[in-house]
């Protein structure tokens, strides 16, 4: 069977412009190609080949990234995920990089428990360690925590949010709240029958007695 492929592309500032090529078409049905390009000046920058095969109950990913045989430098990824029950998710990420002078390689392991209301995700790597909880207490209210701790800063960072569903006007609220002392909150009103939706967001970070506001319309 031959090979079918999707090229886009556009052009950016600099005479930049970014190509990618798909594949349609391939041996394995589960097997999905891509190919991303990137060129500055007439030279390539960057060049991305991606891999994804799905299985029944796993999904296996690799991506090699700005591949140069004469300077010998290369950049992997691969993911591996498998679903060990209907609920509980287990796998890892794999991350090396090689060029002049240098090469290194992390492992994180990942894992992920899903139950009919709530979410809970953990990943333990070589810099650290990463965990989230999300809750559905029900149809207008959600919350969820993160803890992230770096072992090689000596920091840990924790955030607390939520989401606030009020259907009947036509409103979600959401908050954040962190150890780095940053507050904010983000209310979009839709504006029926226009399908438009209007955003209002602040954010005020008292650790550094900085205040951010805006607001965004968005169309669809």
């Amino acid at each position: 069977m031959g090979v079918g492929r999707v090229g886009q592309g556009n052009v950016g500032q600099g005479r930049g412009r970014v190509g990618r090529v798909v594949g349609q078409r391939v041996p394995h049905p589960r097997l999905s190609p891509r190919c991303s390009l990137q060129t500055q000046q007439a030279r390539f920058v960057t060049w991305q080949f991606d891999g994804e095969l799905r299985g029944d109950d796993y999904t296996a990913t690799l991506t090699l990234g700005n591949p140069d045989v004469l300077s010998q430098s290369v950049i992997v990824v691969a993911h591996f995920l498998q679903s060990v029950t209907s609920r509980l998710v287990l796998g890892g990420e794999m991350v090396y990089h090689r060029r002049p002078g240098e090469e290194g390689a992390i492992v994180t392991l990942a894992g992920k428990y899903t139950a009919r209301k709530w979410v809970a995700t953990l990943n333990i790597g070589y810099g650290g360690a990463h965990a989230s909880y999300y809750h559905r207490a029900n149809e207008q209210v959600q919350v969820g925590v993160e803890l992230e701790a770096n072992t090689r800063l000596q920091d840990t960072n924790f955030a607390f949010g939520y989401q606030l569903n009020l259907p009947q006007a036509n409103m979600v609220f959401r908050g954040l709240l962190d150890s780095n002392w940053c507050v904010g909150g983000v209310l979009e009103k839709k504006l029926p029958p226009l399908p438009v939706t209007l955003a209002l967001g602040a954010f005020l970070n008292h650790w550094k007695n900085r205040f951010h506001c805006g607001f965004s319309i968005i169309v669809g």
